[in-house]
Protein backbone atom coordinates (compact mmCIF):
# COMPACT_ATOMS: atom_id res chain seq x y z
CA UNK A 1 0.00 0.00 0.00
CA UNK A 2 3.09 2.30 0.64
CA UNK A 3 4.62 1.47 -2.24
CA UNK A 4 1.23 3.28 -4.21
CA UNK A 5 1.07 6.42 -2.26
CA UNK A 6 5.14 6.57 -2.92
CA UNK A 7 4.12 6.44 -6.79
CA UNK A 8 1.28 8.94 -6.29
CA UNK A 9 3.08 11.17 -5.26
CA UNK A 10 6.15 10.55 -7.70
CA UNK A 11 3.45 11.27 -10.22
CA UNK A 12 1.68 13.89 -9.49
CA UNK A 13 5.32 15.84 -8.49
CA UNK A 14 7.03 15.16 -11.57
CA UNK A 15 3.70 15.53 -13.73
CA UNK A 16 3.18 19.19 -12.63
CA UNK A 17 7.42 20.20 -12.10
CA UNK A 18 7.40 20.47 -16.22
CA UNK A 19 4.71 23.04 -16.77
CA UNK A 20 5.78 25.59 -13.87
CA UNK A 21 7.93 28.56 -15.28
CA UNK A 22 11.48 28.73 -13.84
CA UNK A 23 10.51 32.62 -12.98
CA UNK A 24 7.68 31.43 -10.48
CA UNK A 25 9.75 28.67 -8.66
CA UNK A 26 12.56 31.54 -8.13
CA UNK A 27 10.37 33.92 -6.66
CA UNK A 28 9.17 31.34 -4.65
CA UNK A 29 12.37 30.73 -3.47
CA UNK A 30 13.20 34.44 -2.68
CA UNK A 31 10.35 34.68 -0.83
CA UNK A 32 11.16 31.56 1.63
CA UNK A 33 14.53 32.86 1.76
CA UNK A 34 12.69 36.62 2.91
CA UNK A 35 10.34 35.21 5.06
CA UNK A 36 12.65 33.02 7.22
CA UNK A 37 15.20 35.77 7.66
CA UNK A 38 12.42 38.29 8.38
CA UNK A 39 10.57 35.35 10.88
CA UNK A 40 14.52 35.07 12.58
CA UNK A 41 15.52 38.64 12.95
CA UNK A 42 12.06 39.26 14.73
CA UNK A 43 12.44 36.20 17.15
CA UNK A 44 15.97 37.45 17.79
CA UNK A 45 14.09 41.47 18.64
CA UNK A 46 11.57 40.42 20.67
CA UNK A 47 13.92 38.31 23.13
CA UNK A 48 16.09 40.73 23.02
CA UNK A 49 13.36 43.19 24.23
CA UNK A 50 12.21 40.60 26.95
CA UNK A 51 15.25 40.37 28.28
CA UNK A 52 15.70 44.24 28.76
CA UNK A 53 11.66 44.38 30.16
CA UNK A 54 12.60 41.43 32.78
CA UNK A 55 15.90 43.13 34.24
CA UNK A 56 13.78 46.43 34.84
Amino acid sequence: MDNYKISIFGGTVFGILPNLPIEDIMVTVCMAIIGTISSYVVTVLLKWISKRLDKR
